[in-house]
């Protein structure tokens, strides 16, 4: 049986995934079998050109094959979302058939308070509540995670100023941007996301602020739980919090040669 945290983390990350990337203008999303299929408008976008399972028995053969026609229409790179712990077995058929691996990263949960880490008193913790906030999360992703255009504006929209269901917060100090984090609404848990620092300020707890400000704030709202993807450098700071790993979620690439699923 699958573990219902584990599902519940899996929801927000689709909830994502639709909010921010599925509905781009110039996307197209069908499904195929009982898997979500979904070009996200930029060919170059691995990660939200993706084959997302549904529940643990989504992927077949034909789905595979099915999903390599589908990207072969927009020329686009693609992957298949696989969480280790959600469908075991299908590293080893993936691997098997020639996906590779584009990138892994720990699926972590958070159930209750986290635990009370120093703060900087001089960093400035700020809700995205204006068009200038939008362009200083652009500034500081495009620095942390060197991100370029085709993801920054899909994160950063002036549509979600005012939104219910996503939220951006910044960290400032003497009126610089430092860090961002993106925050999915999703029920009775929150993904958050693009915890990102820019260098001059890094080693200084600008991500540790802004995620216990981002933390008080979805206790604040009534949400207890949250999850997110790690990224080694995030982590252990993750790990201090109290959040704990529950998979390992990796984006495999389809195989160059012809058969299993290839393109």
């Amino acid at each position: 049986m699958t573990d219902p945290l584990l599902e519940q983390a899996l929801r927000c990350v689709d909830a994502f995934y639709q909010r921010i990337f599925r509905n781009w203008p110039g996307a197209v999303t069908q499904t195929i079998g009982d898997c979500i299929v979904s070009f996200s408008g930029d060919a170059r976008l691995t990660g939200a050109n993706h084959v997302w399972p549904q529940h643990p028995d989504a992927l077949s053969e034909p789905v595979l094959h099915g999903a390599a026609q589908f990207f072969t229409r927009y020329h686009a790179a693609w992957s298949v979302v696989l969480t280790d712990t959600y469908m075991p077995g299908w590293v080893e058929r993936l691997e098997a058939s020639g996906y590779y691996g584009r990138w892994s990263t720990p699926l972590m949960v958070l159930t209750g308070p986290p635990r009370d880490l120093a703060r900087n008193p001089d960093v400035r913790i700020v809700p995205a509540t204006q068009q200038g906030h939008i362009a200083d999360v652009g500034r500081v992703m495009s620095e942390a995670f060197a991100s370029g255009a085709g993801v920054n504006n899909r994160i950063g929209r002036a549509e979600h100023l005012g939104a219910s269901d996503i939220l951006h917060y910044l960290a400032y100090q003497d009126g610089e941007p430092s860090a961002c984090a993106t925050v999915a609404l999703c029920g009775e848990m929150a993904g958050i996301w693009n915890v990102g620092t820019r260098y001059r300020f890094r080693r200084q707890r600008h991500a540790t602020t802004l995620m216990l400000a981002v933390l008080d704030e979805l206790r604040a709202r009534g949400i207890e739980a949250s999850m997110l993807m790690a990224s080694s450098v995030g982590e252990p700071l993750y790990e201090q919090l109290g959040y704990r790993q529950i998979g390992v979620t990796t984006y495999y690439g389809p195989p160059y040669r012809a058969g299993f699923g290839g393109a």
